[in-house]
């Protein structure tokens, strides 16, 4: 019996694409049956360029609807394309075009009061930066909340459930169905005040489409929850960053002072370790991929773990380096993270600084603060994986 790359997913996780390459030898692009449809496995700068070329690729029903729903919302602009795509994404682009400094300094306040109110204490990491990164998004976006802990608990469990791992896809559903209803509350309040726009829930509250009607109030609270949901997820890679500072104590002086350091350091976080395990396309025409012929209406599916630890574009690819980064520009299609090519035209993620900003911030903080390791342990391959890491801060 043919294997399923959507079983193997939710069997083997991280390791289920790198398992089908190898079976097939490990080809630039591998076919596999999705879904019991056939597919392309696609890896590497070439492909990456491949896929974001919107006339070789579409979007729109390429993620199943249980996982786009449940992580994205109905409606979200990540399954859009063409013009409403690009119309859509400039909302974003512009929104969040100076988010990256304003998070920075917010991360690293609420971090400096959190581990402040704990001193003494064993917490969890990925706990503490959930909630704090929360805080920070929330503030920044200029909502008030009464219980921003609670929220931030509840955007992290929709993002938990993705991999559709045991009890955490129905926690997942639960959480997506009250952060609905919570942001759709907030777009509603925003409308009615009829004022102009100047934090940015108002100004997703006003966003229209290209015929210059205002978004229908679900669209747009599903967009104000992707803006608020990868924020508060940004602490998978957040306590992976905390793991690595304490796998390399000697990194900690010159990370707490030197910035150009701390975003080489991010950045290297990305690259190895996994969050996103693909991206999905449909094939809008007939093409030659590396001697796999794609049809129109087939599913290719972007390797990003596969793509960020390619040899044929990094060195010792699974060697953690600090050093990677440093004074290296580096190139739209080779670090995939978050996508790849340009996010004003294609569909890479329109937060991305913000995420490096938010790493770097939290970096800062604890390459500086005083705190010691309790308990350590992974959830790897589950998809999305987790530390599971403890400190005592001191």
């Amino acid at each position: 019996m043919t294997r399923d790359l959507a079983t193997d997913l939710l069997r083997h996780g991280y390791h289920a694409i790198p398992d089908a390459r190898r079976r097939a030898g490990d080809p630039p692009a591998c076919p596999v049956k999705l879904l019991g449809n056939d597919a392309l496995v696609v890896s590497g700068p070439a492909s990456v360029r491949r896929f974001y070329d919107p006339s070789l690729i579409r979007r729109t029903g390429a993620v199943p609807a249980p996982l786009a729903a449940l992580l994205f919302g109905r409606g979200a602009v990540h399954g859009l394309d063409g013009a409403e795509h690009l119309h859509r994404k400039a909302h974003f682009l512009d929104l969040l075009d100076d988010a990256d400094t304003t998070l920075h300094d917010l991360v690293r306040r609420h971090l400096r009061s959190a581990l402040g109110e704990r001193r003494g204490e064993t917490v969890e990491m990925f706990t503490l930066l959930s909630e704090a990164y929360a805080r920070a998004v929330l503030e920044w976006a200029g909502i008030s909340v009464r219980n921003p802990d609670r929220v931030g608990r509840r955007l992290a469990a929709i993002v938990d459930g993705f991999g559709f791992s045991g009890s955490s896809y129905p926690t997942a559903w639960a959480a997506r169905l009250w952060a609905n209803r919570w942001a759709r509350a907030l777009i509603r309040e925003a409308r009615a005040a009829r004022t102009p726009p100047s934090t940015p829930v108002e100004v997703i509250a006003a966003w229209r489409d290209p015929h210059d009607d205002l978004l229908p109030v679900p669209v747009a609270a599903v967009e104000l929850l992707n803006v608020l949901r990868p924020a508060v997820a940004v602490a998978y890679l957040g306590t992976f960053a905390v793991q690595t500072l304490d796998d390399e104590p000697g990194l900690r002086p010159v990370l707490a002072e030197d910035p150009s350091r701390r975003h080489a350091f991010t950045q290297e976080v990305r690259r190895v370790f996994p969050f996103v395990p693909a991206l999905a396309g449909i094939a809008r025409q007939h093409a030659d991929w590396d001697g796999e012929i794609v049809s129109p209406g087939q599913r290719v599916v972007l390797d990003v773990p596969g793509t960020n630890l390619d040899p044929g574009s990094w060195s010792a690819p699974y060697t953690f380096s600090a050093e990677r980064f440093v004074g290296r520009d580096v190139d739209a299609f080779e670090l995939v993270p978050q996508g790849g090519g340009d996010p004003a035209e294609g569909h890479r993620c329109p937060g991305e600084p913000s995420t490096i900003a938010m790493i770097s911030a939290t970096v800062e903080i604890f390459a500086g603060a005083s705190w010691s390791v309790v308990e350590r342990g992974s959830t790897y391959p589950r998809i999305p994986a987790r530390e599971r890491l403890q400190i005592r801060v001191g």
